[in-house]
């Protein structure tokens, strides 16, 4: 079958599906069918290291699924020190997380006030390019509002 997609021509042949009949009939407005489904037959997965998901496996030339030891990963600590610390045995604190966590949290709102400031500024910019007064005294109202 000969298809084109996007000015680029191809020649498109479907996949033959081998269906088994169930025996089971079923009727749909007046009319008598047989359910039937897709035979499927698995393609075996050659054998070699893979991984899912982040877990790494091992597969045999049996079929058999060995597991494979990964490294664990070690964080490392983020300690405070105003806060006191009582360290876990991971070696994290509830503390030092919560903080940096916190510490974070505020550099991420800082960030977002300066964008709204220097987007304001502009807008204020053209707004007196155009000599829009009535723009340039709410322009300045939301300037004064967001510097709190």
């Amino acid at each position: 079958m000969k298809l084109t997609y996007r000015g680029a021509a191809y020649d498109y042949e479907p996949t033959p599906v081998d269906m088994t009949e169930t025996g089971i009939t079923g009727h749909y407005r007046g009319q008598a069918f047989q359910f039937a489904y897709p035979r499927h037959i698995p393609v075996p997965q050659p054998p070699g290291d893979y991984q899912y998901r982040g877990v790494a496996y091992h597969k045999t030339s049996t079929g058999a699924i060995e597991s494979v030891a990964a490294p664990i990963a070690v964080l490392t600590p983020v300690v405070t020190p105003t806060a006191p610390v009582t360290p876990s045995p991971t070696g994290l604190t509830y503390r030092s997380v919560a903080a940096s966590r916190l510490n974070l949290q505020r550099e991420i709102a800082g960030k977002h006030r300066d964008n709204i400031h220097r987007r304001l500024q502009h807008r204020l910019e053209v707004a007196r390019a155009k000599g829009d007064q009535a723009l340039i005294n709410e322009l300045e109202r939301e300037m004064e509002y967001t510097s709190r």
